[in-house]
């Protein structure tokens, strides 16, 4: 029962029941269950470019992701065929995808001849479930006939003014490595509503022969699996039936996790002002910014914390603050898995991407986003954390600030 075509009872094929439970939750009509969120861009973007771009050659298709989000996500796009037309696009103070660098990239393309409307993709990454104004997004991809691709791996469960993330794209996606909401050590997801997408990641997936028919009715009508089953390379990518068993009973508490994540959070955010008030004296809270999201009408959900450290008037560094390292030491020292975004060495930092471009990836090159991410602290929060736990956390945040940072 550990290959998903092998499942003898409907009770037992917990990838069917995964598959059909996200997508439910997306309102999305496909899903296809995969090793790993990383593959599952990749085939999204592989999928759009047979689908909606079929005589299009792969240089005459700008791609548009995240200056920052994991390495994960313009390692995919390398992987499918996009290395060449990949354009880094800034970051906000609160994390986001800079809608108006966006635009611009967008002008300046089309100014160039290069790159024509209706040849655009833009795989929005919603790293550390940062969500951007979706509104604005969504008309940027009608007036420029650009496609969407939502990288949902820190999104999924987020909400923009009511409706999911992961709900917004011709594909989406979704991780559920360690440290996501839902936790099957590794694996991923990919989400259409495209019947011809769906039928390219079921056979890119694994599915061989008369195998596709037990996607039941995740399956796309015959005539296009037919299409497909013989024409798509077999990338042996399915996630296994396991993995999905420990899926399963996770998704059926997701939204208990979300909240309990996110009071959590609100604790935390709370009782560490009160902390950096008694403990490192009056007015000090002002040093230490809980980063909010970039537009009201997100519906978050907290399974991290970003902190910002503030210089002594409480507004921001231009640079990185002499004492970060000691205070980062500190915490890591009473057993925090805390770092810091501008660390190069940092996976999420784009200085780490040294597959792309070497002229792509430098501060000159992305300026507003070496500013975004100068003396931002990063720490996974846990779905069993107590009020007793955030006590301690906000605690240990104000002595080890107050050691490092108050003379």
């Amino acid at each position: 029962m550990l290959n998903r075509y092998q499942a003898k009872k409907p009770e037992l094929n917990f990838l069917l029941q995964s598959e059909r439970a996200f997508a439910k939750l997306l309102g999305m009509k496909y899903a296809c269950a995969l090793n790993s969120g990383g593959i599952a861009i990749s085939l999204g973007l592989e999928a759009m470019k047979r689908v909606l771009f079929p005589d299009d050659a792969f240089d005459k298709i700008r791609v548009y992701s995240n200056a920052f989000t994991f390495h994960a996500v313009p390692s995919a796009c390398v992987v499918a065929g996009f290395a060449e037309t990949l354009k880094l696009i800034e970051a906000t103070e609160e994390l986001v995808l800079d809608l108006d660098h966006l635009e611009e990239c967008i002008k300046e393309d089309l100014a160039s001849g290069r790159f024509a409307n209706g040849k655009m993709i833009l795989v929005l990454s919603y790293m550390r479930g940062r969500v951007p104004d979706m509104h604005r997004v969504l008309e940027l991809c009608s007036r420029y006939e650009m496609q969407l691709l939502e990288d949902s791996a820190h999104g999924y469960g987020c909400s923009f003014d009511s409706r999911m993330c992961g709900s917004f794209g011709v594909v989406s996606t979704i991780s559920s490595q360690a440290n996501k909401l839902v936790n099957t050590g590794e694996g991923g997801m990919v989400f259409t509503n495209n019947d011809e997408m769906q039928a390219f990641f079921i056979f890119s997936a694994g599915s061989y022969e008369e195998l596709w028919r037990k996607h039941e009715e995740l399956a796309p009508p015959e005539d296009v699996c037919l299409k497909y089953k013989c024409t798509v390379a077999n990338k042996s990518v399915r996630m296994t039936n396991l993995q999905a068993a420990l899926m399963v009973p996770q998704i059926n508490v997701m939204q208990e996790r979300i909240d309990h994540h996110n009071a959590m959070y609100y604790y935390l955010a709370g009782r560490t002002s009160a902390k950096f008030e008694e403990l490192c004296g009056e007015g000090s809270s002002k040093r230490v910014v809980f980063i909010p999201q970039a537009h009201e009408l997100v519906g978050p959900v907290y399974d991290s914390l970003q902190l910002r450290i503030m210089k002594d008037d409480g507004t921001a560094a231009q640079e990185e603050l002499p004492a970060l390292s000691s205070f980062l030491k500190m915490m890591q020292e009473r057993k925090y898995s805390i770092a810091k975004f501008s660390d190069p060495a940092n996976a999420r930092n784009y200085k780490s991407w040294q597959y792309l471009k070497g002229a792509d990836i430098t501060p000159e090159v992305l300026p507003k986003t070496a500013r975004a991410l100068l003396n931002v602290c990063d720490l996974r929060m846990l779905c069993h954390d107590t009020e007793l736990e955030m006590e301690k956390l906000a605690r240990d945040i104000a002595e080890c600030f107050k050691s490092c940072f108050v003379n």
